[in-house]
């Protein structure tokens, strides 16, 4: 049973300090409220013993309840990454809920299917294909509409274990399996083509039904292990690279110690996509782990990653030979690649050894490394930007750029300053200087300094900054409860602190508020791809908001061009969202302690003042959720009830 109480708002005409936020409203349960949450679409969950409900935010009426779902860890509620539906997994199967309606898009257990192992959703197609056992232990494989839940297809053939599917277009897939690749009709299920993936299989398919015990008994095997696999779908859709890795027998002696080192061999094969045919006689193997393949015009380029020296080679996408270094074996790097920023001639290419990092150029024309001595660097390579002198980067503890001709360094001196803290505005970069305490600016066209904060920040709990925004009125620098301002002069404007809780319990809780509102900004911009691009060329591609437009993938744009009222009711949703983020990027919310309690205050980021705050009481265990796109907390009060409050 649920019970909703209407109470008065009370709205805050002026702001102080501190200012309590009043009810919006409150709604009861019959039962305890086990946990809460808001979708990245702006969903609001709730899960009691009495089973899953979609509330209102706005009203706190109940939308949706559905009362199988009363012994549910949230641990076991995932949202599916852009898309409206929630995965559900239980002892009795695999479930997607629409999370607007909380109707039932699917349910193994009605499907056939007896074991889940895996999913895909296919946005071009408007379904999701689910793969497992049936009861009889064999492989299955089904289609079902995202809007209705019905089945579409169930494979007419066993598809193995299917480790990725890729939409070639609105009505055709491919499929890579443990040991097929399939291109199959996604809306009739139709085989258009199969082949074997390997020389191996080809030879267990040979052996007839012994073959087919062994490709079981492997497949059963591989069930709990994550697969390595990386894939390169050509932009001419006329082939594809598979590419896999596998551990050696064989143990290496690492050089600095007495430690083993686990070597590893990866291998790549091209396929076509009209017919599926291998395109090389025989497989592409290099040493080291799976790292990054790219496209050099229609060629395979390969960097893999590892703990000793790398090869780094272009493979002829028709007859699979390599076309640099000596006989084709490739060109030498020290350490394995883990990173690379490419330009118009090359590519920088970030590599680790050892613990220690190196850069050099490779470039892409003549298949060489032109440093003449790779530049070894402090730290992890977290940040790289082109600029007018060469190709800036950033480590964990220094900064500086490198000329890609010549391979010398920019700056004599490095910059002491974290890749995290960095951010581009138009021809100005700006840091926070580990040296100086203080933020500081840099002209990208001349490369010198042109802004040094006037004072450093002193941060207290012994917390350093660890996120630097560009705003209107300055430079932004935060921690998780001290705030700081400079402005585009070098003035520190402000410097606020608000104690922390030190109950372990509001310290977990403290974490989580802190991060999820990235997690909402990123999910939300994954989905609203279509309003985004136009709004991104308003901003730098090294701002906070042009690095969240950057990231746009196309698959919710696609899907809302393609997958009916599901997929408009939440490209809609998503749009909404992202006005909103607008407005929820002018503060930050942080839990604080003050004389009577826990309160968690909304701080403007361009005073460091506390606008408003809720108190929480003083449970060590507080059961709440946070929507920081659109300003709502909801409170668990006294195990059953939820007060909604409003920023």
């Amino acid at each position: 049973m649920f019970h909703k109480i209407v109470t008065s708002i009370l709205l805050v005409l002026t702001l102080s300090i501190n200012a309590q936020v009043t009810e919006d409203w409150s709604s009861s349960f019959e039962k305890a409220i086990n946990w809460q949450m808001v979708t990245a679409l702006g969903n609001y969950i709730v899960q009691t013993n009495s089973g899953l409900y979609g509330i209102d935010n706005q009203s706190g009426e109940i939308i949706w309840h559905n009362s199988e779902f009363t012994n549910l860890e949230h641990a076991y509620f995932t949202e599916l990454d852009n898309s409206p539906f929630a995965k559900i997994e239980t002892r009795n199967g695999l479930f997607f809920i629409n999370t607007f309606d909380g109707a039932l898009v699917f349910s193994s257990t009605e499907s056939g299917i007896h074991k889940v192992k895996d999913h895909f959703v296919l946005y071009r197609s408007n379904s999701i294909i689910v793969s497992g056992k049936t009861a009889d232990g064999e492989n299955t494989a089904v289609s079902v509409d995202i809007g209705t839940g019905k089945v579409l297809w169930r494979s007419k053939e066993d598809f193995g274990r299917i480790v990725e599917i890729v939409e070639l277009t609105d009505s055709e897939m491919l499929g890579i399996t443990l040991f097929k690749n399939i291109r199959v009709n996604s809306r009739n299920g139709e085989m258009i083509w199969s082949n074997e993936n390997s020389e191996e299989s080809k030879q267990l398919n040979n052996m007839g039904g012994f073959g087919n015990l062994l490709k079981k008994a492997a497949e059963t095997m591989s069930e709990e292990i994550d697969l390595e696999l990386d894939f390169a779908l050509h932009t001419s859709m006329k082939y594809f690279v598979i590419g896999t890795e596998k551990e050696n027998d064989n143990i290496g002696m690492s050089s600095s110690s007495a430690n083993n080192v686990v070597t590893y061999t990866s291998t790549y094969q091209a396929f076509g996509i009209e017919n599926g045919e291998a395109l090389w006689k025989k497989p592409v193997s290099v040493k080291g782990r799976l790292g990054h393949s790219t496209w050099v015009g229609e060629n395979l380029l390969i960097l893999p990653f590892g703990h000793n020296n790398s090869k780094v080679n272009l493979i002829d996408i028709h007859s699979g030979e390599g076309l640099w270094g000596k006989k084709g074996k490739g060109v030498p790097i020290k350490g394995g690649i883990y990173s690379y920023k490419p330009t118009e001639a090359g590519m920088l290419v970030i590599t680790t050894r050892n613990d220690k990092h190196f850069l050099n150029y490779l470039d892409t024309e003549k298949g060489i490394f032109t440093f003449d001595k790779t530049i070894k660097v402090k730290g992890y390579v977290g940040y790289t930007l082109n600029t007018d002198h060469g190709i800036l980067y950033a480590t964990e503890n220094e900064m500086n750029i490198v000329n890609t001709s010549s391979g010398e360094l920019f700056w004599d001196s490095d910059i002491k300053c974290h890749y995290s803290l960095i951010q581009r505005d138009g021809n100005l970069l700006y840091y926070f200087n580990n040296k100086t305490g203080a933020v500081a600016g840099m002209d990208l066209t001349s490369g010198q300094e042109v802004l040094q904060g006037n004072a450093p920040i002193n941060f207290k709990e012994g917390e350093g900054p660890s996120h630097l925004e560009i705003r209107d009125k300055g430079i932004f620098l935060s921690s998780d409860q001290n705030f700081a301002m400079y402005d585009f002069e070098g003035t520190q404007t402000y410097q606020s602190y608000y104690p922390s809780p030190r109950e372990e319990g509001w310290k977990r809780a403290l974490l989580y508020a802190g991060s999820i509102y990235s997690g909402y900004v990123s999910a939300v911009s994954g989905m609203a791809s279509g309003a985004f691009q136009s709004a991104g060329t308003n901003y730098s591609p090294e701002s906070v908001e042009g690095q969240t437009l950057a990231n746009i993938g196309q698959s919710y744009g696609e899907m809302s061009a393609s997958a009916g009222e599901v997929a408009g009711l939440a490209f809609n949703a998503a749009n909404k969202r992202f006005k909103a983020t607008q407005q929820s990027r002018d503060y930050v919310m942080v839990l604080t302690k003050s004389d009577t309690g826990i309160e968690l205050a909304k701080i403007n980021k361009d005073t460091g003042i506390s606008e408003k705050s809720i108190f929480l009481g003083k449970n060590r265990k507080p059961n709440y959720a946070i929507d920081m796109v659109e300003g709502m907390v909801f409170l668990e009060s006294e195990n059953t009830f939820i007060k909604k409050y409003n920023f």
